[in-house]
């Protein structure tokens, strides 16, 4: 029985044990099914995180290691580059780097045209240098050469120490493949296979026209052609060799590609026109691999378009920094959630304990890398459960005090606060799969951490808390909770300020604006212009003037220094973005004005790449709009998915205006940045929206009065979320490093901003428009709802 079909098998129990409890009506049965459900889960996904070191794939940012994203220059090309060729570009540039093996070299291609290259942190100390070596190696142009065998040859054939063999005109060359058709470059030079060639190339590797694997009689051959030049030397080859026959054997030919025979044929005979056939017993991958090797699809050099080189001490520092910060966070979130809602409080931290466990569960059994970005995704993660968990209480405070048991009140506030949990983490899921879809490179990792949290988060406050709640019930452990009363019972006229708060707004969104116009392009940062920017751990106190002096010194412009020293941290790190190629000038720079400059991360970007996340970021937050925007225009009525616009239209604008009011760039990480603004700003909106159509089908009374009450009733779980959300990103933000500083004060900013537009901005557009249309809320929604029952029903309305 193999793993996967265990795992198979696991996963269908528990699929079955998921349908089973929200299928049953009986709380006993949801009791015990929920908890063998969680128990399963929670041993199942132990099992696969433990030991977390071997378990949890940890990206380059936090592992260390290098990137180098490469493009074929198709434009020196003079043909066009097959399917085969572009995988034979890849082996080669994975032995070039690695001919013994040793080395972890893990290269792919992406795309139509281009190749991956990643060199995680192992046994090999990753420096500057070697990067620059491998930089070197990468992208030069391959050498494919076709050489006659010395006339010595036969005397030399075996396993030998090539440097011992001295021949004029003469040189030992190493087959790349044994007789069987493995791979030797990773042998000893003692154990390979060697020819004693002539030094000269006979033939260039410029002159093949084609090279294509053929069938024929179910034997697998190479069709070759040459240009006019090489197809006259050709000839001269094959005469040569044929002419020089010693017995049954002729002389071989060797094909060499980087310094390595890959294949040694022999000529039946002379070959005019340029047009041969190879032979042999192929299979018809070798015949395919030799085929390619022969087209020499690196024959120019590659292009770097993306160059990411995060040092391994940086990536243990950026560790600490990220664990520092989560602990901090979860205290944070202890600590409020058990001075707030205290034994509730303390089941809600069980739930917030299953939902890690299950977080890293996951990312272990599918593999996913685990980033820096998915730190951030972590902390994100513990706003939503706190903010599921919170809205479950509030409603939980509500019904025992409209003097409900406790066994009803928990069972009529898991019901209630359903509809609003959903909506609100489907809305910022949505924001995540998006830019999973559609970002590149350090936002991919956040959104695959986030959106496994959200999953895992519903999961953990639904039906985790739930079953702890009735287990303590039933147990009789729980008879009776008690919460902290905050912002409860008030009766503020929030709609009669929206004259106030619109002018406030209206304000607010026109200096937004015009930062937005005013600093332009120069708020872009590399990845969405190009350019070079490297970060480093200062070992002593540095000055922004000292940096700056010493780069305006060497001469170079339109640089960007940023400096932030993370809480609990002995080091200052700075960042310094200049322009393409101009990095390492920069460093030089900083060392001659006495600026010590240690380990660097160093992220190059060309200015095609930078195009392309531009292009791709734009896709990403206009889909992710998009996306949240139709969900709320079908989950709601008209004039709630205007107000839900206007509110998350309002949040972006004004953000984006304050970060770059406070220096910061717009960059890949702030896209992933805005759409999680837009996901918690809706988030908090669809919470008030969803008290608005309660109350509008339930209660009496002016409309505007109907919706005060239900801003108010909602404003104690919208001021307790926001809390608690802002503490982990503080914590963030002070103790995350600087990674993940802008993309926390980014978030930390569209809080604030989201928190104010649900009250003051969102409710009263809902309200407003409703008048100005001339229709009646609370019929549009009562109507809404008849239109689903008959649609249920099959009646059709007229």
């Amino acid at each position: 029985m193999t793993q996967s079909f265990i795992i198979f098998a696991i996963g269908i129990v528990l699929m079955a044990l998921f349908i089973w409890y929200f299928g049953t009506d009986s709380d006993k049965s949801k009791r015990n099914v929920g908890s063998i459900l969680t128990l399963g889960l929670v041993g199942f996904c132990l099992y696969a995180v433990i030991p977390p070191k071997e378990k949890i794939h940890l990206g380059m940012d936090l592992s260390g290691g290098v990137r180098f994203t490469l493009q074929f220059d198709q434009g020196e090309l003079e043909r066009e580059l097959f399917e085969e060729d572009k995988d034979k570009a890849v082996d080669i540039l994975r032995k070039r780097l690695s001919p013994d093996g040793v080395l972890d070299v893990q290269a792919y291609r992406e795309g139509v045209d281009r190749i991956v290259v990643d060199i995680p942190q192992g046994n090999t100390d990753i420096t500057e240098q070697k990067v620059a070596e491998w930089e070197t190696a990468i992208t030069r142009a391959a050498q494919l050469t076709f050489h006659n065998a010395h006339p010595d040859y036969a005397q030399y054939l075996g396993t030998m120490d090539p440097d011992e063999v001295i021949v004029p005109g003469g040189k030992m060359l190493p087959y790349r493949y044994d007789e069987e058709g493995n791979e030797t470059s990773d042998l000893p030079a003692s154990e390979r296979r060697y020819m004693l060639v002539r030094d000269l190339p006979a033939i260039q590797g410029d002159q093949v026209k084609s090279a294509y694997a053929g069938n024929e009689l179910n034997k697998w051959k190479i069709l070759l052609a040459l240009k006019k030049e090489g197809a006259d030397k050709f000839y001269e080859l094959s005469t040569e060799s044929n002419s020089e026959k010693d017995g049954r054997n002729a002389i071989p030919f060797a094909i060499v590609l980087d310094g390595e025979i890959i294949s040694a044929p022999t000529f039946n005979g002379p070959i005019a026109g340029g047009r041969a056939e190879i032979t042999g017993n192929f299979k018809e991958a070798e015949a395919r691999g030799l085929a390619s090797a022969m087209q020499n699809p690196l024959q120019a050099p590659m292009k770097v378009l993306f160059k990411e080189f995060f040092p391994p001490t940086l990536a243990q520092a950026a560790i600490k920094q990220g664990v520092r910060a989560t602990l901090i966070g979860i205290s944070l979130t202890v600590l409020f959630m058990m001075i707030f809602y205290r034994l509730a409080g303390l089941i809600a931290l069980i739930g917030l304990t299953v939902n890690m466990i299950l977080l890293f569960g996951v990312l272990a059994i599918f593999g996913a890398d685990f980033t820096l970005t998915g730190i951030a995704g972590v902390i994100l993660t513990l706003g939503m459960s706190v903010d599921a968990n919170v809205l479950i209480y509030e409603r939980l405070r509500e019904e025992r005090a409209a003097g409900k048991s406790l066994r009803a009140s928990i069972t009529t506030a898991y019901d209630k606060a359903f509809s609003a949990i959903f909506d609100a983490n489907l809305t910022t899921l949505i924001t995540a799969l998006v830019l999973f879809w559609v970002a590149v490179g350090a936002i991919k990792g956040f959104a695959v951490t986030l959106s496994i949290g959200i999953i895992v988060s519903l999961f953990s406050a639904l039906l985790v808390t739930r079953v702890c709640f009735n287990w303590g019930h039933d147990a009789g452990l729980i008879k009776n909770l008690n919460f902290m009363s905050v912002l409860s019972n008030r009766a503020i006229d929030f709609l009669g300020k929206a004259k106030v708060t619109r002018l406030f707004s209206v304000a607010l969104i026109i200096i937004a604006l015009a930062m937005i116009s005013l600093k332009g392009a120069s708020s872009l940062g590399i990845d969405f212009t190009g350019g070079d920017q490297f970060r480093f751990a200062a070992t002593e106190t540095v000055k922004k003037e000292d940096i700056a002096s010493a780069l305006d010194e060497a001469g170079l412009k339109g640089y960007d220094i940023q400096l932030l020293k993370p809480l609990g941290d002995d080091a200052e790190y700075v960042s310094v973005r200049v322009g393409l190629k101009e990095g390492e000038a920069a460093q030089g720079a900083l060392k001659s004005a006495g600026i010590e400059v240690g380990d660097t991360s160093i992220t190059e970007i060309s200015g095609v790449v930078a195009g392309e996340m531009k292009d791709k970021s734009i896709l990403a937050l206009s889909l992710g709009l998009l996306a949240i925007l139709i969900y709320v225009t079908i989950r709601f009525e008209f004039s709630f998915a205007i107000g839900a616009i206007v509110a998350v239209l309002h949040d972006l604008i004004i953000a984006a205006g304050v970060l770059i009011l406070f220096g910061k760039e717009i960059n890949l990480v702030m896209v992933g940045a805005f759409l999680t603004i837009a996901g918690y700003s809706i988030n908090d909106t669809i919470v008030v929206f969803d008290r608005i159509r309660e109350n509008l089908r339930s209660k009496r009374g002016d409309i505007k009065d109907v919706m005060n009450l239900a801003i108010n009733t909602t404003l104690s779980r919208t001021v307790l979320t926001s809390v608690t959300t802002l503490l982990t990103l503080l914590a963030l933000y002070l103790a995350g490093g600087p990674a993940l500083a802008d993309f926390s004060f980014a978030v930390i900013i569209g809080i604030l901003i989201g928190t104010y537009s649900s009250i003051f901005v969102a409710s009263p557009i809902v309200y407003w428009w409703s008048k100005m249309r001339g229709t009646d809320l609370r019929h549009e929604v009562l109507d809404a709802d008849q239109e689903k029952l008959d649609k249920l029903s099959g009646v059709e309305s007229t």
